[in-house]
């Protein structure tokens, strides 16, 4: 077994074995994350809010000046889709979560092209894809193999990237583990892992993922502790 699936599995049972947090810290934790992940997910694509900017759009539903209003609206959209796939955790990942995810992030900004794929080819290209996804049991090496045959896909005409990461975070919260966050400032590295998964080389794609979850195992146990 890879090392780092190991360390993975490790700190997954040590997590497993902690006493159950207050809803207090669970809230403190949770809050935490939606900033982070929300002003990360959305800086990768281009996003110009601050992570301070994105924690003032989403706890008060205000405006900062000088920003654009697609600004504004990718924030408060992927904050809605984070909500939204947490009452996805006893479901078996479908099109129509999928769809209804980009959807959520298209709202206000792309009414044409909502929950939509781009072609009728991406039709039968995200339905085999499915079927190959649910036909096992979902592992961790089964939801980096998803992330890359649907990034290869490239279902939609703009927000793959923002979809991808969300349904990541829900496939992983269905297997018990903490969401993970994929920093702005490892995009390049993010960037090439999946461009090596082209052809189904997963080695750097496997390695990147894995330090991700190691790093969300190892955050989420500090707030235990």
């Amino acid at each position: 077994m890879n090392n780092k699936l190991k360390k993975i599995y490790e700190l997954k049972s040590e997590l497993d074995h902690r006493i159950p947090l207050n809803q207090g810290e669970i809230k403190r934790i949770k809050e935490n994350y939606i900033i982070k992940n929300t002003y990360n997910s959305n800086a990768i694509e281009g996003n110009a809010l601050t992570e301070m900017e994105t924690r003032f759009v989403i706890e008060t539903n205000l405006a900062v000046g000088k920003k654009s209003l697609k600004d504004h609206l990718e924030i408060r959209n992927y904050y809605n889709a984070l909500l939204y796939i947490e009452t996805l955790t006893n479901e078996i990942l479908s099109e129509e979560n999928i769809k209804t995810v980009y959807a959520i992030l298209l709202d206000g900004l792309n009414c044409t092209n909502k929950g939509k794929y781009r072609t009728t080819v991406t039709s039968q290209e995200m339905n085999d894809l499915m079927a190959w996804y649910t036909s096992k049991p979902v592992t961790i090496n089964r939801i980096i193999e998803f992330i890359c045959k649907f990034i290869n896909i490239h279902p939609f005409i703009d927000g793959n990237g923002r979809t991808l990461r969300l349904l990541t975070n829900l496939e992983l919260l269905k297997l018990g583990y903490p969401p993970i966050t994929i920093l702005t400032t490892d995009k390049l590295e993010y960037y090439q892992a999946l461009d090596n998964s082209y052809y189904e080389n997963y080695e750097k794609v496997y390695d990147f993922f894995y330090n991700c979850i190691i790093e969300s195992l190892n955050e989420y146990l500090s707030f235990i502790n």
